[in-house]
């Protein structure tokens, strides 16, 4: 391989020669950028599954360099050249030569724009600037948990972990604040205060005004460390040294924040061991005393996480009711949570039980409780910052009992035509301005629906009962599959075991169809009433000799976000 590779390299202008690398024959490639000489050798592989790596020798001679780390491989300096994430391309593996020309072009543009551009290349050091912190820490060791955001010099509680727990948050050092808005029912509280974990030491979170570029490997941090702390404003310094400098301990954690490039944020720290207690080291001469180990951090903050996990701190006050909490609304209400909604208000009458076991979110361990109670404690324990609230009441208990106005949305997934329509009256007979957003699914997987009652906006509820023969208020919704007064329940064990044929799959596509609908209209996306439905198969209706709708067989519009206006409401032309 390594002749063909020397061959064909040559054949395209490059100038190569063999080399021996790792115990395998390889190629270095020289290239002339600017005034230097480059050397790229390449890592030589049995089959190129992702792009080719070409290590950059003695790169210590072009200073600091973007998006490249120095290690010593094999007694060897080499500088690791990033050029891509590894599962972000789509190699041809079945041409190799092909493959490695594309990588050396792209390790030549990349080397060219960081050595000839050194303004492109010092902002580029610091967007990457806690990449290249990661490459100074020890990739064995767990990095520090933080719970906390703001950026400010202060002072926190690091918490050991709990001896043989290898997972989960008790196998961190935990900085936990004692004013922290995290849940009381969140993993990470039960962490830090519900088993009584010992205290490892303090963090001190020093906010950096001017970051510099991360040291490379070959490079002392104690310089890096002394030139941060001397570089932090004198006010900043003085309250260092007043407020935190006085106290004597064996271990410190200096957890370091600033702004790197387009207003992004990064967190990364240092860890001070000292075999006698000391105060905290600021100048050279108390130094020599104390070990620098560079940590990395996982920040656990409410900013940080729900962004990284594709959710909006945006949505994190608005107040949403969702009525009905069983297999469709459970679903809904882990979107909105997760979504970022802190405040959400379940309302459900009813208890889980067993048969409803393969068709919910709640696991085993709810049984028995009141739905809307399971699925507060489910939010509280997976999304940290929660503020979820239940009420054990039916919809119409619900309307009686709190002010509906006070809600930015009120999502009602309980199944039932009737209740829906009654609440929709007393909406209007009370002159009470609210959205709402109702949503079902019929059985045997043939589809579901979700309709947005925008506030103020044309179109209502009503017009999905509007009966498109006669144009009359109808007692069954105009959107529906499957054709009414039909018996669609199965029984198992007789009257009292009747239940609607459907599945998970059925209840989570309609509630996620209805979740990002309500996600929509929350973030001022979705300002119009309007109709969505999607659609399945009708092979379980047809083998129940179940007669379907004409607006089933005619529907091509799955998903799509629809006018919900009837000319021939009498609500909406009143």
């Amino acid at each position: 391989m390594e002749n063909q590779v020397y061959q064909f390299l040559t054949e395209q202008g490059f100038q190569c020669d063999p080399y021996e690398f790792c115990g395998k024959a390889t190629v270095i490639v020289s290239l002339r950028i600017s005034d230097h000489v480059v050397k790229l050798l390449l890592v030589m592989e049995d089959r190129f599954l992702s792009l080719p790596k070409f290590l950059l020798l003695e790169p210590s001679k072009f200073g600091k360099l973007a998006h490249v780390n120095i290690a010593s491989i094999e007694d060897t300096e080499c500088g690791v050249v990033c050029v891509n994430a590894p599962e972000s391309i789509s190699v041809n593996f079945d041409q190799p030569l092909l493959l490695l020309k594309d990588s050396l072009e792209r390790h030549t543009e990349l080397l060219e724009l960081v050595i000839t551009d050194p303004a492109w290349n010092e902002r580029e050091l610091l967007r990457e600037f806690y990449s290249n912190w990661l490459f100074l820490c020890d990739k064995e060791k767990k990095p520090l948990l933080i719970n906390f955001s703001q950026p400010i010099l202060q002072r926190v509680d690091v918490y050991e972990p709990l001896e043989k727990v290898p997972y989960g948050l008790h196998s961190y050092n935990v900085a936990h604040p004692s004013d922290s808005e995290i849940s009381e029912l969140s993993e990470m509280h039960f962490a830090t205060k519900g088993l009584q974990r010992k205290l490892a030491g303090k963090a001190i979170v020093i906010p950096i005004d001017n970051l510099t570029p991360a040291p490379n490997s070959n490079e002392p941090i104690e310089e890096w460390y002394l030139n941060t702390i001397n570089s932090l404003p004198d006010a900043t310094l003085r309250q260092l040294c007043g407020k935190f400098g006085q106290w004597r301990d064996k271990h410190y954690w200096l957890v370091f924040t600033a702004i790197t490039v387009d207003e992004n944020r990064t967190w990364f720290a240092i860890r001070l061991d000292c075999e006698k207690r000391r105060t905290l080291p600021l100048s050279t001469g108390n130094l020599n005393k104390w070990r620098l180990t560079p940590i990395s951090v996982r920040v656990f903050n409410q900013e940080n996480v729900v962004q990284r996990g594709g959710g909006s701190t945006s949505l994190a006050d608005k107040k949403v009711a969702v009525v009905g909490i069983g297999s469709v609304g459970s679903e809904i209400v882990h979107k909105l949570a997760a979504a970022g909604i802190r405040h959400l208000h379940l309302v459900d009458p009813d208890c889980y039980q067993i048969d409803n076991l393969y068709r919910h979110v709640l696991p085993q361990a709810y049984i028995d409780m009141p739905k809307a109670i399971g699925m507060v404690h489910q939010c509280h324990a997976q999304f940290p910052w929660s503020d979820a609230r239940h009420s054990y009441k039916s919809l119409i208990e619900f309307s009686q009992k709190y002010p509906l106005d006070f809600y930015d949305l009120i999502v009602i997934a309980i199944g039932n035509p009737t209740h829906e329509r009654f609440f929709k009256q007393y909406l209007l007979d009370n002159n009470i301005n609210v959205t709402t957003l109702n949503c079902w699914l019929e059985g045997y997987g043939v589809g579901g629906h979700a309709v947005l009652d925008a506030c103020g906006k044309e179109g209502c509820l009503l017009c999905a009962y509007v009966d498109l023969n006669d144009g009359s208020r109808g007692l069954q919704s105009n959107l529906n599959f499957i054709e009414a007064n039909q018996d669609v329940m199965k029984s198992i064990a007789g009257c009292g075991s009747q239940f609607i044929n459907y599945g998970a799959v059925s209840s989570a596509q309609t509630a996620t169809m209805a979740a990002s609908l309500a996600i929509r209209y929350l973030e001022g996306r979705q300002a119009d009433s309007c109709k969505v439905s999607w659609k399945g198969d009708d092979n379980d209706v047809q083998s129940e000799n179940i007669k379907l709708t004409h607006r089933y067989y005619h529907f091509k519009e799955s998903l799509k976000r629809l006018p919900l206006f009837n000319e021939d409401c009498d609500v909406c032309n009143h």
